[in-house]
């Protein structure tokens, strides 16, 4: 048996969202509504999806390979125009992080901060954020845009960071 492949790939979407099983079919179907095609973007699901993006001091090693593999990807397929976002209600990857990163609201309030880091590192990309929050007793998802911060703020510690 043969499958097809992708001839020539062009994503023009980088999509980076969490893995949880919860959320899966509501994910896809906004993806869709975003014009993310599956079979030509590319769609980065890691467990807490973005969230080590708003804790570069907290969380270095982490934040850094998630920011080279972003980085590889953009790369490889200078194509990318628009870096998604995707954080959601009641992360539990945030169970693995640093007890300084918890805090009420954590997974929408982290989002500007996400969107900072990515804009300081990709500035030719448009960035979009957002935030998956249940309703209806936990049976449906809406998803909140959420604003970058007006100000583009250096991720902290750079030298971390950026050492290879």
């Amino acid at each position: 048996m043969t499958y097809p492949t992708v001839v020539n790939p062009h994503p023009e979407h980088l999509c980076i969202e969490c893995i949880d099983p919860r959320f899966v079919v509501a994910l896809k179907r906004f993806r869709e509504d975003l014009g993310v095609n599956e079979e030509k973007d590319i769609v980065k699901r890691c467990a807490g999806g973005p969230m080590p993006l708003a804790h570069p001091q907290d969380m270095p090693s982490r934040s850094k390979g998630l920011r080279k593999q972003l980085q590889f990807t953009c790369e490889k397929f200078p194509s990318i125009g628009t870096i998604v976002a995707i954080m959601h209600e009641e992360c539990a990857y945030y169970h693995t992080a640093p007890d300084k990163c918890h805090r009420p609201g954590k997974e929408r309030s982290d989002l500007p901060f996400i969107g900072s880091f990515l804009g300081f590192y990709f500035p030719s990309k448009k960035i979009k954020l957002y935030y998956a929050r249940f309703i209806n007793g936990k049976t449906e998802v809406v998803f909140d845009e959420v604003p970058e911060l007006k100000k583009i703020h250096p991720p902290e510690p750079l030298k971390v960071l950026q050492a290879s």
